[in-house]
């Protein structure tokens, strides 16, 4: 893999098999189809993704605030350390064994769409939405903080949220079967969903 370093190009120039570090990535002019690139701490010009199509991607240090990804497909892709915050990934984008790592996604917005054997380890994804989304396979949480993250109108069956920290969630009770949890959290949800426990 070839390192292209401090350039300046458009993302209708990024070729596979290449490793961009510290790059400014300016507007694509073209359908967006990446496969098999690293970007690494590069700057990008625009904050329109749709109808993009990642396969095999990595993105380190980037900054994508407020972008926009609706009907996007992500295949195999990995976000570590990536500004997300308000990422609008929502309405019919699917992402397929993707994992984000160590990445602020405080207000992102994944409802209507399609997560598969996916996972978010060391994350920020407080107030985040994750309405009407289908799961397949596993959807898992790992050491992120996950509170008043808002499921509604989604099956939780294959959803891990064992070892995420959260004060409230925002679920349908009658669609939380098949939730992880462990037995602290286990207390948190039976008084979200009303319960009252005597001792």
């Amino acid at each position: 893999m070839a390192t292209i370093e401090k350039q300046t190009l458009s993302l209708d120039d990024v070729e596979p098999d290449n490793e961009y570090l510290n790059c400014t990535i300016t507007v694509s002019n073209q359908l967006i189809r990446i496969n098999e690139v690293v970007f690494d701490h590069c700057a990008f010009e625009q904050s329109n993704f749709d109808g993009s199509d990642w396969g095999y991607v990595s993105f380190k240090g980037c900054n994508f605030l407020n972008a926009s990804f609706h009907k996007s497909y992500f295949s195999n892709c990995q976000f570590t350390n990536v500004q997300l915050m308000g990422a609008d990934f929502s309405m019919g984008t699917l992402l397929k064994k993707c994992q984000f790592r160590d990445s602020n996604l405080h207000y992102a917005n994944f409802s209507e769409i399609k997560l598969e054997d996916s996972f978010f380890v060391d994350c920020n994804l407080v107030e985040s939405s994750f309405q009407a989304v289908t799961v397949k396979k596993a959807l898992s949480f790992n050491n992120c903080d996950v509170n008043q993250i808002d499921f509604l109108d989604t099956r939780m069956k294959g959803i891990d949220l064992s070892k995420a920290t959260f004060d409230d969630l925002i679920v349908n009770p009658e669609l939380i079967a098949g939730l992880k949890i462990n037995p602290w959290q286990a207390g948190q949800i039976v008084a979200m969903l009303g319960v009252i426990v005597e001792d």
